[in-house]
């Protein structure tokens, strides 16, 4: 999950990220493996790692060394939770070949709520420290490209549905997740995804999105995010707080790193993308400027608007600002939310070896050390544990909200190709419909905080959307020399 946040609750947000950084007693150490190496990878691609790899200048087993050397560097960032100790010896096992992905003998981190069998699965958690849970379909697609999980990433405690009263990027077992840019929220919940892309702990990063907790930390971390159509990637055995919501998604650097992890995360046949700098001429982009979303509006915010608007102009694209139906912010999702995390959780637990098997066990857990397990409590947990709703009920309501988002968005998009908004402002709205979103970085505010442009496009248009924010991304300027190295 993500909220909207406006200045005042930020200042808020970066002095609790001091506070809580220092007070964590449960952050866990990453254990050190002997790995030093003279070699400098920052900025490489996932197409010049494996060009340096083919002539015979680079190792897989370098390039995994290379980035953990990066992690042990940037652990006062907080973003890795863990590490996998085996990364060195699955890098010695793998050979070069042109037929192989790009992902191919190349380290990707993975939010902490996705299922590994070598390494916990704690979704940040306390109460989750030392289960082992079985090994999410996601991963096994990547394994089967190749990939190396070099790590788990450290995220908004149970993807940000714990407290409303904690920051984006905390939790009781990693500490809290600080942005590389400088004193600014991090965003959530794939807060430690995005800083290891953005800091470059590894290549490429997994994270997880319920509504908006891969678009908003792309944003916040200057990161390509993609939040793709609802069932494109197996939430099996990952940490779930909403069956009708959630869904892995790639994290890169670049839209076409974004489109090369994203086919190793399902097994679904893609169409192969274009990508071509003038995709955008003679295309039509929708500005969404309901009051629902200019509201939020932050100082800047409006400049860096402006500023994507001159970019697609200069690109040949037709600007047309567009109102959705007002109906589409108005639905009721929270109620979902917290029915399916209950149910959905108790069904993850079910299987595994552990004492702890719903959400009352991880309240009375919780409850024996607040200060330390749930210092900003636990309140939505203990909503969704005690609260009753009415199975039909449920799920006539996340019917409504499909209903009421896709016909706002599908009439919108019957104008435009495409639909643009700035950050995760409309998250509310892509969110229930189940649809794509992909945030591209886009600039900086006054003080050098990043924002994003975010794209939407209708179901199962990934790869168009994909396309076209590539053409985007080439023409913005994205450097920030405040960004730590």
């Amino acid at each position: 999950m993500s909220e909207f946040n406006n200045d005042e609750y930020l200042k808020g947000q970066v002095q609790k990220q001091v506070m809580q950084m220092k007070e964590s007693s449960y952050q866990v150490p990453l254990e050190k493996i002997h790995c030093e190496i003279g070699i400098n990878l920052m900025d490489e691609t996932l197409e010049s790692l494996q060009r340096k790899v083919k002539t015979g200048s680079l190792t897989y087993v370098e390039i995994v060394k290379f980035y953990l050397n990066r992690i042990y560097k940037n652990t006062d960032l907080n973003a890795v939770i863990s590490i996998n100790t085996n990364a060195i010896n699955e890098a010695k096992e793998k050979i070069y070949d042109e037929s192989h992905s790009l992902l191919y003998g190349i380290p990707v981190i993975i939010k902490d709520n996705i299922g590994t069998k070598d390494m916990y699965t704690t979704a940040g958690a306390v109460a989750l420290k030392e289960i082992m849970s079985n090994e999410a379909e996601v991963v096994k697609v990547l394994k089967t490209h190749g990939a190396i999980i070099l790590g788990k990433a450290n995220l908004s405690e149970w993807a940000n549905f714990m407290s409303t009263e904690s920051s984006n990027g905390y939790s009781a077992l990693g500490g809290q997740t600080l942005n590389p840019y400088g004193e600014f929220d991090v965003g959530g919940s794939s807060s430690g995804s995005a800083v290891a892309v953005s800091c470059q702990l590894a290549p490429v990063a997994v994270g997880t999105e319920t509504a908006g907790s891969i678009i908003y930390p792309a944003s916040q971390n200057s990161v390509v995010g993609l939040k793709p159509t609802l069932g494109l990637i197996s939430q099996d055995n990952i940490i779930p707080i909403s069956k009708s919501h959630d869904t892995a998604g790639p994290m890169a650097k670049s839209v076409k790193e974004t489109y090369e992890l994203l086919k190793c995360l399902t097994k679904i046949q893609l169409k192969k993308a274009v990508f071509n700098e003038k995709a955008l001429k003679n295309r039509r982009v929708g500005l969404i400027v309901n009051e629902q979303v200019i509201t939020y509006y932050r100082e800047g915010d409006l400049e860096i608007v402006e500023y994507a608007e001159k970019v697609l102009r200069d690109l040949g694209a037709d600007i047309k600002y567009l109102e959705l139906d007002s109906k589409a912010f108005d639905t009721k999702v929270y109620e979902i939310l917290k029915y399916e995390f209950r149910e959905g959780l108790k069904a993850f637990l079910e299987p595994i070896d552990t004492t702890i098997k719903n959400l009352g066990d991880i309240i009375a857990f919780n409850e024996k050390d607040m200060k330390n397990r749930a210092p900003y409590n636990h309140e939505i947990i203990k909503q969704a544990y005690l609260e009753y709703y009415d199975s039909s009920t449920i799920q006539e309501q996340v019917i409504d909200n499909r209903r009421v988002t896709q016909e706002s968005l599908d009439k919108a998009l019957e104008e435009v190709d495409i639909l643009m908004t700035i950050s995760n402002y409309c998250t509310s709205v892509y969110a229930p419909a189940g649809y794509p979103a992909i945030c591209v970085p886009a600039g900086y505010r006054d003080t050098g905080e990043p924002v994003g442009i975010t794209f939407i496009c209708s179901a199962h248009e990934d790869i168009k959307l994909i396309e076209l924010a590539y053409a985007f991304e080439q023409c913005i300027q994205r450097k920030n020399p405040r960004r730590r190295t």
